[in-house]
């Protein structure tokens, strides 16, 4: 150990890039243009599947025959 404290950046000092993971994370991945169209087709599957099992939950009594 050299005595000198040691810093950790995510971007070069003095930079624009935001200091914190999560923001650099949400620019980075989520709203960029690029992964707009994967972004929209992994909402869609998720609230679809949310959806289904909102639907089952409630409504799962009526898909048993009642004989």
């Amino acid at each position: 150990m050299s005595g000198r404290p040691t810093q950790r950046y995510l971007a070069v000092p003095g930079s624009s890039a935001p200091s914190n993971i999560v923001t650099a994370f949400w620019n980075d991945q989520v709203i960029n243009p690029e992964y707009r169209a994967g972004n929209l087709n992994i909402l869609l599957g998720v609230t679809t599947f949310a959806a289904g099992v909102f639907a089952v939950r409630n409504f799962g009594g009526i898909l048993i025959p009642g004989f």
